[in-house]
């Protein structure tokens, strides 16, 4: 990795995982979260999930490594739509059910953790040792 491209991936990683430990310290690991209402647990995970996708598209873009952009866009966009029609459906409809409630914090947890982010940045680095330089 060139120093200024590393640079950009490994203050993503930082921020990454600082989002993720003030989401749980402020959101879920506290005392008053039975107090929160539904709907703040809703937009507070989007807007971590917002903040998250942002700093990742910011740094893989810097990277300019196309593929691993596309890959981010693509689970993303795909699993944020998901959320979206649970979330829509828990809004209007009433709660869902606890088995879909446990798949959306756990779909939510994949997009808002340093482990989509670092998987994508081994795959990166075995695809590119494995291809043959031109």
């Amino acid at each position: 990795m060139p120093g200024k491209k590393r640079n950009y991936i490994i203050l993503g990683f930082i921020a990454i995982v600082l989002v993720y430990t003030l989401y749980y310290m402020l959101f879920v690991y506290v005392s008053y979260f039975n107090d929160i209402p539904r709907k703040v647990r809703h937009i507070s995970r989007l807007i971590s999930i917002i903040i998250v996708y942002g700093i990742g598209y910011y740094a893989f873009k810097k990277y300019d490594v196309k593929w691993l952009s596309s890959v981010w866009n693509f689970i993303y966009f795909v699993v944020v739509v998901m959320l979206l029609l649970v979330g829509i459906y828990d809004w209007t409809l009433g709660p869902a059910s606890a088995s879909i409630r446990n798949v959306a914090k756990t779909m939510h947890e994949l997009l808002i953790s340093p482990i989509l982010y670092a998987a994508l940045l081994i795959i990166n680095r075995i695809v590119a040792r494995v291809s043959p330089q031109s």
